[in-house]
């Protein structure tokens, strides 16, 4: 490990330097950041909701996520397919198809059943009589979107050095016969897929469209929109209100976790898809939907100029 991570550094060029300089800056500023997020006034309680309707959040999330998505994609890369296979470019073409069909039918399920869909924030001086989407749009601003982006900086660039301890340890007690062998420590399937395609080209701009657009439209709709404040009023039936928003928080982390099926960013997922849940109740989903988006072309970007350092 030390002769590979030693290796890694020696092939370092400028812009990789520029990329860890850059990350850990602006790392840095996410924990003032993080630490101005602490001091603000907690939310409202969210406006109540039927248990009916926050099991059709629950259900409609993981049905636009699991099923919907999966299967458009599916679909629409199979009526491009040929004799030689499905194009690569195709398959990022069906991947935002699948994510705004994904996310079309959650909307519409929102737009019959208002109890359903959650875009606005729970703090009531935004204006309790605007519609739900007025409200997430008036809570929308851009130093808004810099404070969370921040944040989730932060903590990923944290989270993952503990991943890398973690899996550090977890190879020594492996190799000395006191734990079973560790996950591989390797990136998601996505940035292998952004490695190897050029700029410029019609296949990179379809996974730009996939990773910046679609993806923070869909999931935040899905987890922060529906399952989250669902799974909040399921379980505010059997525990106290600040204690069900807190195992809602670890539960939806734990499903946006499990969801990317990637050992190796299993811990920075969580804490993403915990914090926007924090997001959502401050801020409302339409600046989660804004830091879900830039964090990801943030990452995007440094993929292709720095490749050694962004994929540490």
């Amino acid at each position: 490990m030390p002769s590979e991570l030693a290796q890694t550094f020696k092939d370092f060029g400028p812009w990789d330097w520029a990329c860890i300089i850059a990350n850990f800056s602006l790392g840095f500023g996410g924990i003032f950041a993080l630490k101005c997020w602490r001091q603000m006034p907690d939310t409202a309680a969210p406006r109540n909701s039927s248990t009916i309707d926050a099991s059709i959040s629950l259900g409609a999330a993981l049905i636009a996520f699991a099923v919907i998505f999966p299967r458009t994609l599916q679909l629409v890369a199979g009526a491009f397919s040929t004799t030689f296979g499905i194009s690569q470019a195709y398959i990022f073409v069906a991947a935002f198809v699948g994510q705004l069909t994904a996310a079309g039918a959650l909307i519409t399920v929102g737009a019959f059943n208002g109890g359903t869909l959650h875009l606005a924030p729970t703090d009531l001086s935004v204006g309790p009589s605007d519609s739900d989407f007025t409200r997430a749009l008036k809570s929308f601003s851009l130093p808004r979107l810099l404070l969370v982006f921040l944040c989730i900086l932060a903590l990923g660039i944290g989270c993952a050095l503990l991943w890398k301890g973690v899996h550090a340890v977890w190879e020594q007690l492996f190799l000395h016969g006191w734990a079973g062998q560790p996950p591989a420590d390797e990136p998601q399937d996505i940035v292998n897929s952004v490695l190897k395609t050029d700029v410029g080209t019609w296949r990179f701009a379809t996974i730009t469209l996939a990773v910046a657009v679609g993806a923070p439209i869909m999931e935040e709709l899905a987890f922060r929109g529906m399952l989250y404040p669902g799974a909040r009023q399921l379980v505010s039936g059997i525990a106290p209100a600040p204690t069900a928003r807190w195992i809602a928080v670890i539960l939806t982390g734990v499903v946006f976790s499990a969801a990317h099926l990637s050992p190796s960013a299993a811990i920075p997922l969580f804490a993403f898809g915990a914090f926007m849940c924090l997001v959502r109740d401050r801020y409302g989903l339409l600046v989660c939907m804004g830091a879900h988006a830039s964090f990801n072309l943030w990452n995007l970007v440094w993929l292709k100029l720095a490749p050694n350092a962004s994929n540490l």
